[in-house]
């Protein structure tokens, strides 16, 4: 009733606070009882038409098309969005489209899966400094991870060392053992396959690890002297002074194709064998502008990245000379034939064929 009469008094010409002061209420009041009352707007709801223009630099109907098909497409179907946006800009009919509006179709389309973030622990100690590093070859970082097996707490393990620059894979090694010897002969193939053997030893690169055993010990120590390579390493119980070595054991571990275990020392090497050059020369980097680690290791980065910059100009000027192609519904396109999409690249990978088939292992 009494909204009833505060509306004939604003149909009369008088402002819903004054007529709030006549009836002694408070204005806020009177807006969550007409809140209570009014149905919400459904969210998948469409505006009405004409109410919002399109931006011009929205998609037109046949890039949407591809983009849906894409996210659709069980060949990508481990893809993220930034490398959906990367497939478009060098598939068959090269085109911008952001990472953002990939996702945004993924949204609309609730293909979009929960990502989780690390939680960030800050020490009382100083963390080594690296931030002078600007080129490969500077400064190397290395660790070892565990790999399960098929006997119950038999584990292998993965040497891996990276350019902390580029995230290119300079070495890795798979050994039944956590010795220093294993090290030793990971520095030794990294050198040799960067052709640093030649060079002065000054130049050498740097060393950055945890401070595991295999790291500090009197061998491992000694090694690095002789070869006069300075050892950094990250403070006690802080992943996050050596990220990248633990982001690459993170992707060679939450891969759809890794098999979780492996046989025995031969299987793992046949897979890594095939794991690291996908890796380094097709798997795209977020953090590296999505770009691969051989790229950026070999100085190709500033001229794919202004290649892609062209690419965008050139798109977004076509799309806003035909403003017209923008007016489309996602059901609409999906209920047209979709492009096909099978020549568009894909970054992901299915992992070698004869990957070993997960089963369980009783304990006893």
């Amino acid at each position: 009733m009494i909204l009833g009469l505060i509306a004939e008094a604003k149909a009369d010409g008088l402002f819903t606070k004054q007529a709030c002061e006549v009836l002694g209420l408070s204005p806020r009041t009177v807006q969550r009882w007409q809140a209570s009352v009014q149905p919400l707007p459904a969210l998948a709801a469409a505006p009405p038409a004409g109410s919002r223009p399109r931006p011009y630099n929205a998609l037109t109907a046949s890039e949407a098309a591809v983009v849906i098909a894409l996210i659709q497409s069980p060949k990508h179907a481990d893809a993220s969005c930034r490398e959906l946006a990367l497939a478009l800009h060098t598939g068959p009919v090269p085109t911008y489209v952001s990472h953002v509006a990939v996702w945004q179709y993924e949204r609309a389309l609730n293909c979009n899966g929960p990502r989780g973030r690390q939680v960030v622990q800050g020490r009382n100690r100083t963390a080594p400094d690296t931030d002078w590093v600007n080129g490969p070859n500077q400064l190397w970082d290395w660790d070892i991870t565990y790999l399960h097996t098929r006997e119950p707490r038999i584990f292998l393990y993965l040497y891996s060392l990276l350019d902390h620059w580029s995230r290119k894979n300079i070495a890795w090694r798979i050994s039944t053992q956590l010795i220093s010897d294993e090290v030793q002969t990971l520095w030794d193939h990294g050198l040799i396959n960067e052709g640093l053997l030649d060079q002065p030893a000054q130049t050498w690169p740097k060393s950055l690890s945890d401070r595991g055993s295999q790291m500090r010990s009197r061998s491992t120590v000694t090694y690095f002297q002789k070869l006069g390579i300075p050892q950094l390493f990250s403070r006690p119980r802080t992943p996050n002074d050596n990220p990248y070595i633990e982001s690459h054991f993170a992707t060679v571990k939450t891969l759809p194709a890794f098999p979780g275990y492996f046989a025995d020392q031969s299987e793992a090497e046949d897979y890594f064998s095939q794991f690291y050059p996908w890796y380094n020369d097709v798997h795209p980097h977020t953090r590296l502008n999505m770009l691969t680690t051989s790229q950026v290791h070999s100085g190709q980065g500033p001229r794919l990245l202004a290649e892609r910059a062209a690419l965008k100009a050139a798109t977004l000027a076509a799309r806003r000379a035909d403003p017209g192609a923008h007016t489309f519904t996602l059901e609409e396109l999906i209920a047209n034939h979709l492009p096909d999409v099978s020549d568009y690249p894909c970054y992901s990978w299915v992992g070698p064929k004869t990957a070993p088939v997960k089963k369980a292992t009783p304990l006893d």
